[in-house]
């Protein structure tokens, strides 16, 4: 298992005692100590994310974590003996949502967005899901490569262009993005 960490200055010590840490920094320089890519400060844990998942594609471990710079904001109890399981989110807060709105972010393009992403508009336009308040999560590399490496470059190209809802809008998404189907 994989533990990939979105940085920007948060501190790390926290991650010390663990194996397989990856870490992105979007932030001041870290001590070579720490296993970490620098990656320009865009698209804020979702660009690192599928950054991370683009990039390793064919070669992702087989679970792989997700995770903030400071974890325990969102998750006040994380534990890192997660049992193996093909997607779960890690946070405390599990929200609802619908792609004709979401009361936790109101004026997101989430319906254009699913449209463009899967290629079609969905059977139910108030479709309910659910998101991960913080967007941490375990996932399993059969469920990332049930989608074609392309999706997740497509996934980038709209968290590159400087787009500032785009974020907001993957974090809604991980759910979706990680279905074994769309409704």
């Amino acid at each position: 298992m994989d533990i990939v960490v979105a940085r920007f200055n948060e501190n790390l010590d926290w991650t010390m005692n663990l194996e397989n840490v990856i870490i992105y920094n979007k932030g001041e320089k870290l001590p070579e100590h720490f296993n970490s890519k620098q990656l320009p400060n865009i698209g804020r844990e979702q660009h690192t994310y599928y950054t991370h998942i683009y990039e390793n594609y064919y070669n992702l471990n087989d679970y792989t974590v997700f995770l903030q710079g400071n974890p325990f904001e969102h998750t006040k109890n994380l534990i890192f003996k997660i049992p193996p399981i093909d997607f779960e989110f890690l946070s405390d807060d599990i929200l609802d949502c619908n792609l004709r709105d979401c009361k936790y972010h109101s004026g997101l393009d989430l319906m254009g967005t699913y449209s463009y992403l899967f290629g079609k508009l969905p059977k139910k336009k108030f479709m309910p899901f659910k998101f991960g308040a913080g967007s941490q999560f375990i996932v399993s590399k059969q469920r990332i490569q049930s989608r074609p490496r392309d999706f997740y470059l497509k996934v980038l190209g709209l968290l590159d262009n400087n787009n500032p809802d785009g974020p907001y809008i993957f974090e809604r998404f991980t759910r979706l993005i990680f279905s074994k189907s769309l409704s």
